[in-house]
């Protein structure tokens, strides 16, 4: 009988409002399957939803002879990753289960004895997975002398011999084995890491709690893997740097931003980096760097706008430095900013919210139609400050609660606070953000060059942000507008050439019976009640007649009210002007 090397990893979610199927292209376990791969073994990855793993598993245990699956855990799939473990050993007698990723550091005894799991491997496990799968597959090596293995003990207990160091020299990785993906349908490549690792202490954060040692990638391994992704994949135009801190060495920022502009020579793509706030701020012609490189959307960390509440997190930021930042990232004309702020953490207070809610309208006041501020709740990762002493944040962790909450960690109550002011608070919060921007909207502080930018962004490389979604889309005159212009299809009338406007095609953006209100015996939009004259134009403007036929019409209409055809004509450019700028018409060459 030959030996089975096939080799399953997956990392599935459940089906849940606002998360996705699989973490971008699921980078970790591409990297894994390489380093299978270049071990002999036959890996295959899969990621998508939990619902379709078990005959995702049982089609691939009978076609590649499958010695051992490994689930990658994370926050929001620990349940389903327990589940899907029982589900392997009761049916498949012979496969080894591990149990890996994130969320590994805080699985234990308990978690093994009821998922019926073989083992839990904690940390990067470029060596350590090839080093347990020669012990599965070939009984090769002493499972008890495999750094970063977790096993059941004897006495229920929990045996290791203690964790594994991060992997060193990062450019002696393979590039990722996309071509092992199991849905063989979908394109690939479009994230990459430069480094690994993180210097700073946030309370709240896994990553600033455990192996803090940055490692680097150099950027010339970074760009053939770039090059390599690109070749492969003909449609990849966005591209997602999924380093935790990829601004903290200028110098190389530069460098990375120079070598990606010589991508953009030979094809359109953008990016998306995350940034920590402090770093931009010491140095920050980085902004500028990434600007002209094509940077699309930068994610910078707010957390809160209370000083106080910042510096018990350990952000080693101050909301003077948030502001700054925004600022330049706006002067360089940075299209997409993405923030988030944290609800419900230490010294949560209806003051704190206030502080906050003020402080995000401040930003969305300095990049209106840019900057995107979303907010949740804030999560007791494993074995961060939060999580190991919770009391001393003024913090309670629930976790009889574990099974109220969406994703796999308990609600965190905060001292004199209930749940329901925490989710209050929440609300409030978001109620805020929203009516901030739908007022900077209405009152004409978002730019037509920042609208169009994220129109653009959605047409061009798939990237949408909260205005987008939220505010511009919700809008069908602006919308349709946006989006025709977006297309080519037509043009702002400022954009139309003076001397060939009378050639040109006016045209709405809405259908009249959907937009035009008659109810009162009188056409109005919105409260804003049409005259005649703007009323036909609005009715000429099909998109089917010059702009010259349509002054005839009109004066056909209402010439005997005017000083000649002249006189009429001005009346109707002024009026498509205003119309431009309530987003009713457009022009068209065609």
């Amino acid at each position: 009988m030959s030996l089975k090397k096939g080799i399953l990893l997956l990392n599935i979610k459940r089906p849940l409002n606002g998360l996705n199927a699989g973490a971008l292209d699921c980078l970790g376990l591409f990297y894994l399957a390489a380093v299978l791969e270049n071990k002999g073994y036959d890996p295959w990855v899969f990621h998508g939803l939990a619902g379709d793993a078990p005959e995702v598993i049982e089609t691939n245990i009978k076609e590649k002879n499958v010695g051992a699956i490994g689930f990658s855990c994370d926050y929001q799939n620990q349940t389903a990753v327990e589940e899907l473990c029982r589900f392997v050993k009761n049916k498949y007698d012979g496969v080894a289960v591990i149990a890996g990723g994130p969320q590994a550091v805080a699985l234990g005894s308990e978690f093994l004895a009821e998922s019926k799991c073989d083992y839990i491997v904690r940390g990067e496990a470029e060596e350590t997975l090839p080093e347990l799968l020669d012990y599965i597959i070939y009984s090769k090596g002493d499972i008890a002398q495999i750094k970063g293995v977790c096993r059941a003990g004897k006495d229920g207990g929990l045996e290791t011999p203690g964790e594994r160091e991060p992997f060193e020299n990062l450019d002696s990785l393979p590039f990722p084995a996309y071509h092992r993906a199991v849905e063989g349908c979908r394109q690939y490549g479009g994230t990459v890491f430069t480094g690994r690792g993180c210097p700073f202490s946030c309370a709240f954060c896994y990553q600033s709690n455990h192996k803090k040692k940055v490692r680097l990638r150099s950027i010339k391994s970074v760009v053939e893997e770039l090059k390599s992704n690109l070749d492969k994949n003909k449609d990849l135009k966005y591209i997602t740097v999924m380093d935790d801190t990829f601004t903290l060495n200028p110098q190389r920022v530069a460098e990375f931003c120079d070598e990606f502009n010589k991508l953009r020579k030979e094809r359109k793509i953008v990016w998306y980096c995350e940034a920590h706030v402090r770093t931009l701020a010491k140095h920050p012609e980085m902004l500028k760097y990434m600007a002209d490189a094509g940077l699309l959307r930068l994610q910078i960390g707010i957390e809160s706008g209370c000083r106080q509440i910042l510096d018990i997190y350990a952000k080693n930021t101050t909301p003077e430095e948030i502001e700054f930042v925004v600022r330049e990232a706006v002067k360089c004309k940075i299209p997409q900013i993405a923030t988030n702020l944290i609800i419900g953490g230490p010294l949560e207070s209806e003051k704190t919210t206030d502080e906050t809610i003020a402080f995000a309208e401040k930003l969305l006041n300095i990049a209106p139609g840019v900057i995107d501020i979303t907010t949740g709740f804030l999560r007791p990762y494993p074995g961060t400050a939060i999580s190991k002493d919770p009391a001393a944040f003024g913090l309670k962790i629930s976790a009889e609660n574990e099974m109220k909450s969406f994703d796999d960690y308990p609600p965190v109550s905060v001292d004199g606070l209930s749940a329901e002011d925490i989710i209050a608070s929440r609300v409030k919060t978001a109620r805020s953000i929203s009516k901030t921007m739908q007022r900077l909207l209405k009152e004409d502080k978002i730019t037509y060059e920042t609208i169009l930018s994220q129109y653009s962004a959605a047409r061009e490389y798939g990237v949408t942000s909260m205005w987008y979604l939220d505010v511009f889309k919700r809008k069908a005159a602006l919308d349709e507008y946006f989006r025709l212009i977006s297309l080519g299809a037509a043009v702002r009338m400022a954009d139309a050439p003076e001397d060939e406007l009378m050639q040109w095609r006016p045209q709405r953006t809405f259908e009249i019976w959907r937009i035009v209100d008659m109810r009162n015996g009188y056409p109005q939009i919105d409260g804003y009640v049409l005259s005649p004259l703007e009323f036909e134009l609005l009715l000429h403007s099909s998109g089917k007649l010059i702009l010259s036929e349509v002054i005839n019409g009109l004066y056909d209409i209402f010439g005997d009210k005017f000083d000649g055809k002249n006189s009429l004509a001005q009346q109707i450019l002024a009026l498509l002007k205003k119309f431009d700028s309530l987003y009713w018409t457009v022009f068209c060459k065609i």
